[in-house]
């Protein structure tokens, strides 16, 4: 059924995760490796996965139930599946633009359709697209397994769920390989909700946080204890983060295709310098905001808006 659902209170702090993840993934694609001090910025993929894993929770009614899980996706294949599929075809454009005598292999483009890629173990046309995989398979995830992680033994099947990477070899292509970020997300969730107090949180934290010590290292499990730093801090509004972060899905989806390409087309025709390489990465991000703006406006807005009508109950007849 289609209706306006009741908005919750906006998080502040989620505007700031999303701004500062999105600029960070684009300024290391663009920049990252001609310029160091952008080499951490694929940490910001974590940031995300560790914010999906809170802000996700926050969005489902308290009262849900595994009736309204066809709901719960489609609300997320409303809001994510248009842009993404929208920038595969973007995607392949510019590979037919740039690349002489490109052949797609339509096989694989169609498996990103339903991100086959992180199963099957195929390639994605572009580097951000598998961390889309592993949140369509929280996503999916989330639907079957919220009514237990609500209850008041959701905690304890938290933490083994966060504990089966350890012991068990899993890419990270896969949900369950970077599980504890997201499970840190969760915990919060349970912590503000009241389904575990803050002895247990705390406890919890602990040995979540280990267990992404584990699963996927020192900086990717420190950028995750950040991120929940920001979730907590008392952040003011700016306008500033409030762009960014409406923008933060559409530069996260489109930048590689155009500030990347823009990037290496400029260094094939300037002087090979520091001077070039900045006039060069400036150039790209500018261009990747500018281009992101249009896509949310364009595309990603209108589908954002829809999927908010899909509510989580069915209309009343009378």
């Amino acid at each position: 059924m289609i209706e306006r659902d009741t908005s919750k209170k906006h998080i502040q702090q989620v505007d700031y995760i999303r701004a500062i993840a999105s600029l960070a993934v684009a300024l290391f694609h663009l920049g990252g490796k001609a310029l160091p001090v952008l080499k951490y910025g694929w940490l910001g993929v974590h940031m995300f996965f560790l914010l999906s894993g809170f802000v996700i929770c926050w969005s489902i009614p308290a009262d849900y139930t595994w009736k309204m899980g066809g709901r719960f996706i489609g609300k997320r294949i409303t809001r994510i599946e248009p842009p993404y599929i929208i920038s595969i075809g973007l995607v392949i454009m510019m590979n037919f633009i740039v690349l002489s005598h490109y052949k797609p292999d339509w096989l694989n483009i169609i498996c990103h359709f339903a991100y086959l890629n992180s199963f099957l173990e195929k390639p994605y046309l572009s580097p951000v697209y598998w961390t889309l995989g592993v949140e369509f398979q929280f996503y999916l995830f989330v639907a079957l397994c919220f009514p237990w992680l609500k209850s008041k033994y959701g905690p304890w099947l938290l933490l083994i769920l966060c504990i089966v990477p350890i012991f068990v070899k899993i890419p990270g292509s896969l949900l369950l390989g970077v599980f504890p970020v997201f499970g840190l997300g969760i915990l919060y969730y349970l912590y503000l909700k009241k389904i575990t107090d803050i002895n247990i949180a705390l406890f919890l934290g602990v040995l979540i946080f280990l267990c992404c010590i584990y699963t996927v290292g020192w900086l990717p499990a420190g950028m995750a204890s950040v991120t929940l730093l920001l979730l907590a801090a008392p952040l003011k509004s700016y306008a500033m983060v409030s762009f960014f972060s409406k923008i933060s899905f559409s530069l996260y989806l489109t930048h590689d295709i155009v500030g990347s390409r823009l990037v290496v087309f400029m260094g094939t025709k300037l002087p090979k310098n520091v001077l070039f390489k900045g006039l060069e990465f400036l150039t790209g991000i500018v261009v990747s905001i500018l281009f992101a703006y249009l896509f949310y406006l364009v595309i990603e807005k209108p589908f954002f808006k829809l999927s908010k009508r899909i509510s989580y109950t069915p209309i009343s007849e009378d």
